[in-house]
């Protein structure tokens, strides 16, 4: 019998979950908002059904939502409960929900999980792969999150005190901050947490299924923090649409895109 691959991902036993609730305050209907003539969250069913790491689930309180997921060829096999749609219920809380969920109606626990907010529709098929594919690799390894090159550095930050003054260095690396190394070229490189994708093991999340079903709003991030790999993706992969500006933002990079493609294929 020929041996699976190292890289082989084992598609039935994956979930890429999108997570789509409904009552967005900022940017209403956010995730079913037209961008480039589609719904938000079309782009990042598509590119998840493309990347052919797991089963795509999308998990929302909303039946238009759903409806329109559907019609994408995501599954919806249930409606997320109001308390755990809120604005302040946890991002875990949607994760542990579906996990949960799969357990007690298909007696099924995903090997690994891609959390994929709709929010950051320019993430490509091969990024999530990729992602899978490293975690898969690194048996000891609990999780691996999207990271970008930051729009500021820490050194820049400087405290303002009550009479005016400013206070600058308050941001310390490798033992320094801005005081001690004057030229930008050669402070200590940083990248900047992105959510726009995270995989997580099974492992990692085991330790809060156990929990009775009441409390999910645990205050602890999606992924294991203290065993993670970052996987770098560029500024437009991993741009967040989170205010109103955003989705203006996010059309002109769109359009950008589609024009660049183009003239690849007729240059």
């Amino acid at each position: 019998m020929k041996r699976k691959a190292l890289n082989s991902l084992d598609f039935a036993n994956n979930l890429i979950l999108i997570p789509a609730r409904s009552g967005s305050t900022r940017v209403r209907n956010k995730n079913i908002r037209l961008l480039g003539g589609k719904p938000l969250i079309a782009y990042a069913i598509e590119e998840a059904l493309r990347s052919k790491s797991g089963r795509v689930i999308v998990s929302t309180n909303s039946s238009q939502i759903a409806d329109i997921s559907l019609q994408y060829g995501a599954e919806v096999p249930f409606l997320r409960p109001e308390e755990l749609s809120t604005e302040t219920a946890s991002t875990l809380s949607a994760l542990l929900h579906a996990l949960i969920w799969f357990k007690e109606n298909e007696g099924w626990i995903p090997k690994m999980v891609a959390f994929r907010p709709p929010t950051s529709p320019f993430i490509k098929h091969k990024t999530i792969q990729d992602m899978f594919k490293i975690l898969l690799g690194k048996p000891q390894i609990n999780s691996v999150t999207t990271i970008m090159k930051p729009k500021t550095h820490p050194f820049t930050i400087v405290r303002k005190r009550h009479d005016g003054i400013i206070e600058n260095g308050i941001i310390t690396l490798e033992d320094k901050n801005v005081n001690d190394i004057e030229r930008s070229q050669d402070w200590p490189e940083v990248w900047e947490d992105s959510p726009a994708c995270r995989v997580i093991k099974k492992r990692y999340l085991e330790n809060f299924l156990d929990n009775d079903k009441n409390h999910y709003n645990i205050s602890k991030r999606i992924y294991d923090v203290d065993n993670c790999i970052g996987y770098e993706v560029s500024k437009i992969e991993g741009f967040d649409i989170d205010e109103e500006e955003d989705f203006t933002i996010a059309q002109l990079l769109l359009n950008t895109t589609q024009n660049q493609q183009s003239e690849k294929v007729y240059s």
